[in-house]
């Protein structure tokens, strides 16, 4: 595979265009970073057979499931721009699985799953076309929450617990998600941890250079057998190398939009010491009683500057 070069066919191409859409709607200081873990993430367990590959990793006590009883329910921020998760399926009827990967840690992340479990539900009950308004009980899949952290936080906790973070025990809402910092070995989730942790001391090794550091994670990976068919996708590297390519342009427009926005604050600055200046000027020349045509002509300026100033000073006198 060319470095510079990727080809991918038509079809490919505008479901990486969507997924990059997605997530550059994001706002955050380290974005470019954590997109391009995220996008990985997305586009990894939006193939079939990697998001069969979650399941097993998630549930590898079940040998009856197979990969056509999955169904992907994520919610697009292409649709909904408040509303948006990394991954979630459906297991049959019995199961709703949502997952999030997450390198920096926070607990509000039980937040979101609250508000991503419910907008999740509607779209079931909607489909499904079942009546809330009846008598008769509805049929629900179970649903299951699982923080995936590729974070540096030693030791972080089982579980997070929507009751016992925000409320206390003796609230009647209740939300907990797994967390997932650790798997057995050479699953797909260890290696999703695996491959961004590589990537993580990547970017520390080329700090000015995503682009490079990119291509060393995915060097790295493919000769440790970490997501090695995955990368070999030449769709997979158009990903990583988009959002590369997207840094540069990010931080020249936000480079752009600093000068702009100090020169407009020096010009903004100038224009109102120019007017606290001709102020003063015109202050000093009513306490000599000059007229208001003798200020207009003694300031070089015009009626239509000088008016309003010389009404606000004359009424602020009085």
């Amino acid at each position: 595979m060319a470095k510079e070069q990727i080809l991918i066919d038509k079809k490919e191409w505008k479901r990486v265009q969507k997924l990059m859409a997605e997530k550059l709607l994001e706002g955050s200081d380290d974005k470019v970073n954590r997109n391009i873990k995220d996008s990985v993430f997305c586009d990894l367990f939006g193939k079939p057979e990697y998001l069969f590959q979650l399941y097993q990793a998630l549930h590898p006590e079940d040998t009856e499931t197979t990969m056509d009883d999955l169904t992907l329910v994520t919610l697009s921020k292409i649709i909904i721009r408040q509303m948006y998760n990394d991954v979630g399926f459906l297991v049959g009827n019995r199961l709703i699985v949502l997952v999030e990967a997450q390198s920096t840690w926070t607990e509000n992340i039980v937040v979101r799953f609250l508000m991503y479990l419910g907008e999740t539900y509607r779209r079931y009950i909607e489909k499904n076309d079942l009546d809330l308004f009846t008598t008769k009980k509805i049929e629900l899949p179970r649903p299951e929450l699982y923080v995936v952290y590729t974070g540096d936080r030693k030791a972080p906790p089982g579980k997070i617990s929507l009751r016992k973070s925000f409320f206390g025990d003796d609230c009647c809402v209740e939300v907990e998600a797994k967390v997932i910092y650790d798997s057995n070995a050479g699953d797909i989730l260890n290696q999703f941890i695996v491959f961004s942790k590589a990537f993580d001391r990547q970017r520390k090794v080329y700090p000015d250079d995503l682009r490079k550091a990119v291509q060393e994670t995915i060097r790295i990976c493919k000769e440790k057998d970490v997501l090695r068919e995955y990368l070999a996708r030449e769709e997979a590297a158009t990903v990583m190398f988009a959002f590369a390519d997207q840094e540069k342009e990010f931080n020249r427009a936000l480079r752009n939009e600093r000068r702009e926005g100090e020169a407009i604050g020096e010009a903004r600055g100038e224009a109102r010491g120019r007017e606290n200046n001709l102020r003063e000027q015109v202050e000093k020349k009513i306490k000599k009683g000059k007229s208001l045509d003798q200020i207009v002509d003694e300031c070089e300026s015009t009626m239509e500057v000088i008016l309003p100033i010389y009404k606000a000073v004359c009424e602020a006198a009085t």
